[in-house]
C-alpha cells in the first residue's frame, strides 16, 4: 500500500530591495539648454532586481527625468517617473530623492502603489528648476545631478509541503490485543519505578532485540522471573508495552516526547514512526525547534526530519526570536547551520 501524506499550502510574502543611485553629468546645462525652448528632452535609467538579473528573470524598471514644453503648465519644473517595463504585476514602495553636495536626501517623495503590465508612476512636479540654479552648489555638486530611488519589491509566492504518513501496517490479532489488557499466561514481571507489570517474555522478546538481550542475561539467574528496568517512567512504559503487544497507542500525542526515546531505546522503529508522524502533525512556534533537535538526536526518518526542518524554515521570522532558538548557538551549531540552509534555500 502507498504512503498516504496530508498536503499544506503556504503564501509566503517575499520582499526584494533595490537602491539605484543615477548621476546625470553636465547638468545646468541640460537645464538651460531645454528649459526655454520649445522642445523637450528627457533621461532614462534601467535598473532591475539582482536576483532576477542572476536566474534569467526580467522585473526591468526605469526612471524618466523630463525637461517640459515651454507652454507646458509645468514647465517651470522637471517632472520624474517610475516606468514598470515588464508584464507581471508588482506591488512597491518607492522612495525618489536627490542627493546634495553632503550626500544627503533632499526633495524625498515617497509612495506605495501596484504595477500592472508597464505602467508609469509620475511627479510632475519634483524639481523646481530655479531652485536647482539657485542653490546648485548644494544641489548640484560639480555640475552633476544625483538622482536616488529606493525600492521594495513584493512578490507573493506558494509553497506546498506534505505531512508525511507512516505506511499502514497490518494489525496484530485481536486475541492478541485481549492477552495484553487480561495479563492472561504473563510469565514475567517488570520492575519499573515502584509499579510492578506483568508481561509475556516471548512476545516481548520477538518485538524488541534489547528486550530479547535483557531476558537472556537478567533471567538466568532470577528464579522469580522479575527484571529491574531503571530509568523508565512506568506511564511510558505501559504505553510501550501498549504497542508492542497491539501496534497501536492510545493518546499517544500526550505522551510522544518521552515514548519517542524509549522506542529508540528499544529498537522499536515502527513506534519510533509514529511519534515521528505525531512530531509533524503537532509541529507549531513554540514546539518546532524542540522536535527538530529530538529528530536529530534519534536518527530520524529523513521525511518527517525535512517536514518540521521546512516549517521552521517557512516561519523563521518569528521562531529565530525563540529562546530554543537562540540555544541552538550553544548546544548544536551543525544543526543550526542546517535550519540556516533551509531558510536560504526556501527564500
Amino acid at each position: 500500500m502507498e504512503n498516504l501524506c496530508i498536503s499544506e499550502r503556504y503564501n509566503l510574502i517575499e520582499e526584494c530591495n533595490i537602491i539605484h543611485k543615477w548621476k546625470i553629468e553636465k547638468f545646468i546645462a541640460f537645464i538651460r539648454l531645454y528649459s526655454y525652448i520649445e522642445s523637450y528632452k528627457n533621461f532614462k535609467s534601467y535598473f532591475s532586481n539582482q536576483n532576477d538579473i542572476n536566474s534569467g528573470l526580467r522585473r526591468d524598471w526605469y526612471l524618466n527625468l523630463n525637461f517640459n514644453y515651454i507652454n507646458s503648465e509645468n514647465k517651470e519644473w522637471i517632472t520624474i517617473s517610475l516606468n514598470h517595463d515588464s508584464s507581471q504585476t508588482t506591488a512597491v514602495q518607492c522612495s525618489l530623492f536627490i542627493l546634495d553636495n553632503r550626500n544627503e536626501k533632499q526633495f524625498i517623495q515617497k509612495f506605495s502603489k501596484v504595477f500592472y503590465r508597464s505602467e508609469i508612476w509620475s511627479i510632475p512636479k519634483f524639481l523646481e528648476i530655479n531652485e536647482l540654479l539657485i542653490n546648485n552648489e548644494k544641489f548640484l555638486p560639480n555640475d552633476d545631478l544625483t538622482v536616488g530611488i529606493e525600492l521594495t519589491e513584493f512578490f507573493e509566492t506558494t509553497v506546498e509541503i506534505e505531512v508525511p504518513k507512516k505506511t499502514p501496517r497490518h494489525q496484530l490479532n485481536t486475541d492478541l490485543k485481549d492477552v495484553f489488557e487480561s495479563k492472561a499466561g504473563s510469565d514475567v514481571v517488570l520492575l519499573v519505578g515502584d509499579k510492578k507489570i506483568l508481561a509475556h517474555k516471548l512476545i516481548l522478546t520477538i518485538r524488541s532485540p534489547v528486550f530479547a538481550a535483557m531476558f537472556s542475561h537478567q533471567l538466568k539467574e532470577n528464579k522469580e522471573n522479575e527484571i529491574t528496568i531503571p530509568d523508565l517512567d512506568p506511564e511510558v512504559c505501559e504505553k510501550m508495552l501498549e504497542y508492542i503487544y497491539t501496534e497501536n497507542v492510545t493518546g499517544l500525542d500526550e505522551i510522544v516526547e518521552f515514548l519517542y526515546e524509549e522506542a529508540d531505546k528499544y529498537q522499536l522503529p515502527a513506534l519510533k514512526e509514529l511519534c515521528e508522524e505525531s512530531f509533524c502533525r503537532r509541529v507549531e512556534i513554540e514546539n518546532a525547534i524542540k522536535y527538530l533537535v529530538l529528530l536529530d538526536r534519534h536518527h530520524a526518518d529523513e521525511k518527517f526530519f525535512d517536514y518540521v526542518l521546512k516549517f521552521i524554515a517557512l516561519n523563521s521570522k518569528i521562531i529565530v526570536t525563540t529562546a530554543d532558538y537562540k540555544q541552538l548557538e550553544k548546544i548544536n551549531p551543525g544543526l543550526l547551520l542546517t535550519i540556516t540552509t533551509m531558510i536560504c534555500k526556501i527564500k
